[in-house]
């Protein structure tokens, strides 16, 4: 029995995307960040969220993008944690969060990652955006 995609390999990065944006807002239900953290040092903690929502956010466009390495499974999580480094380091700059927030972002950076891989490969059977085979392929 041959599986095919009912998703064009053009429209992945899209899917990706848009499954990223709906997944991407799942971290904040759990662990924040809050605003009030940052607050607390006359920072603008509302504008300040914005830098992890963001790049959760980023996570399934990355992911659609981007075809190194080549495993869903892989690429999904690895991009997600290297995506929220950055925000990480706010974490680490603010003693009322420090490593543990750090910790926390990166990891579920990590889940949102691999979530939106792992939900477009279902839908698609690709693992990446230039992958024919595994498109057209049983398994």
């Amino acid at each position: 029995m041959v599986l095919r995609s009912r998703v064009p390999p053009s429209a992945y990065p899209l899917l990706c995307a848009a499954i990223g944006f709906v997944i991407g807002w799942t971290p904040k239900l759990f662990h924040g960040p809050i605003p009030e953290k940052f607050d607390y040092y006359q920072l603008h903690g509302s504008f300040m969220v914005w830098a992890f929502y963001l790049s959760r956010l980023l996570i399934g466009v990355f992911v659609g993008i981007t075809v190194l390495p080549r495993r869903w499974y892989v690429r999904g999580p690895l991009l997600g944690a290297v995506l929220m480094v950055p925000p990480g380091f706010i974490s680490l700059a603010t003693p009322t969060c420090g490593p543990t927030c750090m910790f926390w972002n990166v990891t579920t950076g990590s889940i949102v990652g691999l979530s939106v891989a792992g939900v477009a490969y279902a839908l698609t059977r690709m693992h990446h955006l230039r992958d024919e085979t595994s498109s057209n392929t049983a398994s």
